[in-house]
């Protein structure tokens, strides 16, 4: 971002320079800071930084390539990463350590990830992986890296484009040497930029969220200022009254992008031609600083110093937004925190753009190893150092903290059972002060519960909406004696119900739909829910097993808006009744059960934020759970007999009325209301007791 927001102390004294367009920069990110911190939005203020930094870069090649000298390739990019790496790297090293004493460690494999894929300029596809997925944790949790996906498409951009201007000259050369270089290189870029739009477009509309981070989907942006650069000198020969008015409704526009689109929800798709076209408009407009001029607007002193240190107001300030938020416990910055949080990020930035950058671009210029190595040579060297140093600097502390990470998984699998017991702790039993407790926070990946494989043979479905079966346990060609049937809060319990099964020599099946409770219209609003009930159902009554195993009841986390607790909101599945008929109908037995409390944070974290007093993180199942089971309500309603039977863990998890975050060294939740996998294995004997106490199998 470097080549984008700032440009070297002297670089005002060249000619041709545009002090205006310093101005520029400072505005744009003094438009993200304030939509970041104030907003919590976007502006459009980054599209413009794309655009400006193919627009600096184009300009100052095709003037090389037009005097008759190369395009950089090699010292184009030493150049150029030896300037953004100082300062990127001096921001991730405190990043690091400050997410490793702040943060849960429930975020730490995410950061440690996050670190290098800012440090190496692939941020943008990492987020773009893990931006959509249902078993993903702390998606509302805002990462204190996340702005570095930017930083990462205009480095892969710094890459690509002094070999794009490369080969037009090339082409340029040896076929269109007669004609304006701008011409051929023109063509490339306008090509980039019609195929570019077009898949930005397309993509923007059947996934917005990978579309947001997707470096195809942002090439225009750069193909744009990589034009407007190209095209400026034709620009100028236009009427100064009509570059006048187009550089203030530009720069009007620029400054209301943000507050009137939805830049978040609809870029980078034809939407963002608005900021980006409306920052070409300001460059396009007359230059001499004059207050009919946007220049003159934008060359004023505090705005051009600000231009200096915008890379660094850039970097330093979503950081220090994520971690006063994280700390504070609040939702969003006051107006006052929010200008100091701006005032500290400009004052970082001075610091790390004096003490860091300034000295290791003097150094790159001025020192020498010897006299036998041409200056030219010696600056690769330099540059090449500047980027090494940096790249290996920021490397120390995320290896430091990836070992960290380590150590603690060897101490986990050194413990022993009697460490850990979890459901079976007895009373009195008093773990060991050095003991942790289990899983791990890091290691939550691993405890979603799919215990068997891939359902297979007479037990796979042959209808497509059903996504995701599994099986295990002795088939002997007959019915399974269990199916397993809903959505996650069913699969929380398939590690300890698999095990009874199996135990007993039967056969088993879980089938299941994230984020769709089996009977439930309400959840119908998603097509994939509703499809899935349907072909659930019809694939559970052919199967015809001796029992089918549902969650009847459903619980919430918070109180509503008619300040009824979750627990006088718990009530039975909306449409149980009718989805199970067709399941008795075909000789099955229905277990009925409860739902498991639901918890408004996430137990991990709140444990790990509490490693001297877990109670702080305990629950009370009055406030969680209904005075009366819905489940056993509705039974006593009806007459069933023993078809349909109810079953309710809520002993296990909530002994003496307190639903506890941690029982017998182990977390008894992943999240905020799925079961941790470790906690289900540890109670299967209990589990496999309460079953068959209300089903009287054996």
């Amino acid at each position: 971002m470097s080549q984008t927001l700032k440009q070297p102390r002297n670089s005002t004294e060249r000619a041709g320079f545009r002090v205006d367009l310093q101005g520029l920069r400072a505005l744009a990110v003094l438009l993200v800071m304030c939509y970041h911190i104030w907003f919590s939005k976007v502006s459009g203020g980054v599209d413009i930084f794309l655009m400006l930094s193919a627009f600096f870069l184009t300009s100052s090649t095709a003037r090389r390539i037009a005097r008759g000298q190369r395009p950089p390739l090699v010292d184009g990019w030493l150049h150029r990463f030896s300037r953004l790496i100082p300062q990127a790297a001096v921001v991730i090293i405190g990043v690091v350590i400050a997410a490793w004493i702040i943060l849960p460690s429930t975020r730490w494999l995410e950061l440690i990830d996050q670190s290098s894929a800012s440090l190496f300029y692939w941020q943008n596809w990492y987020l773009s992986d893990h931006q959509v997925d249902y078993y993903a944790f702390n998606t509302a949790s805002a990462s204190p890296l996340q702005h570095f996906w930017s930083l990462s498409v205009q480095g892969q951009i710094f890459i690509l484009w002094p070999l794009v201007l490369a080969g037009s000259a090339l082409i340029w050369k040896k076929f269109f040497s007669r004609h304006n270089f701008a011409w051929v290189a023109g063509s490339a870029f306008g090509a980039i930029f019609i195929g570019s739009l077009a898949f930005s477009i397309y993509i923007t509309a059947t996934n917005q969220q990978v579309a947001y981070f997707h470096t195809g989907a942002r090439l225009w942006e750069f193909a744009l200022g990589s034009l407007l650069a190209l095209a400026l000198p034709w620009l100028s020969s236009l009427p100064e009254k009509i570059r006048r008015f187009g550089g203030w409704a530009g720069l009007l526009t620029v400054i209301g992008s943000g507050a009137v689109l939805d830049v978040q929800g609809q870029f980078p798709g034809f939407m963002a031609l608005v900021p980006t076209v409306a920052a070409a408009l300001v460059i396009a407009a007359p230059a001499p600083r004059s207050w009919t001029n946007p220049s003159g607007l934008l060359s004023l002193s505090p705005l051009v110093k600000l231009g200096d240190l915008s890379y660094g107001m850039y970097l330093w300030h979503w950081p220090l937004l994520v971690f006063y938020l994280e700390v504070s416990g609040k939702q969003k910055a006051s107006f006052l925190a929010g200008t100091v949080l701006i005032l500290v990020s400009i004052a970082a930035s001075w610091c790390a753009t004096k003490f860091i950058e300034k000295p290791a671009i003097a150094w790159q210029a001025s020192a020498s190893f010897s006299r036998l190595i041409p200056q030219s040579g010696f600056k690769l060297i330099a540059q090449f150092a500047a980027v090494a140093v940096g790249l290996g600097v920021a490397s120390l502390p995320v290896m430091a903290w990836e070992n960290n990470v380590e150590h603690r998984r060897a101490m986990a699998a050194a413990q022993t059972a009697t460490d850990n017991p979890g459901a079976n702790a007895t009373e009195g039993w008093d773990p060991s002060p050095t003991s942790l407790v289990l899983p791990l926070a890091t290691e939550l990946d691993s405890e979603w519960q799919t215990p068997g494989e891939v359902c297979e043979g007479a037990a796979a479905p042959d209808d497509e909406r059903i996504r995701f079966c599994e099986q295990g346990g002795t088939f002997d060609g007959g019915a399974p004696d269990l199916v397993l049937l809903g959505d996650s809060h069913m699969q929380h319990w398939s590690a300890a119900a698999s095990a009874m099964i199996e135990e007993a020599g039967g056969s088993w099946i879980l089938v299941y739909e994230p984020g769709c409770r089996y009977g439930s219209d309400a959840d119908r609003v998603k097509e994939t829910c509703s499809d899935f009930q349907d072909a659930a159902q019809d694939y559970v009554a052919d199967l015809a097993p001796e029992m089918v195993l549902t969650t009847a009841s459903k619980t919430v986390a918070r109180p509503d808006a008619m300040l009824r607790s979750p627990g006088e909101q718990e009530i039975l599945v909306d449409n149980y009744e009718a989805m199970i008929q067709p399941l008795l109908d075909a000789g099955s037995r229905v277990i009925a059960m409860r739902d498991t409390p639901r918890y408004s944070y996430s137990i991990p974290e709140c444990v790990d934020s509490n490693k001297d007093n877990f109670a702080n993180c305990d629950g009370s199942v009055g406030y969680a759970l209904n005075s009366v089971n819905p489940v056993e309500k509705f039974l006593d309603s009806r007459d069933y007999g023993d078809q349909v039977v109810s079953l309710d863990m809520t002993g296990l998890l909530c002994p003496e009325g307190v639903c506890k975050a941690v029982i017998g060294n182990v977390l008894t939740y992943l999240d905020d209301s799925h079961l941790s996998k470790t906690f289900v294995l540890s109670a299967k004997n209990q589990f496999a007791s309460s079953f068959k106490e209300a089903t009287n199998w054996e």
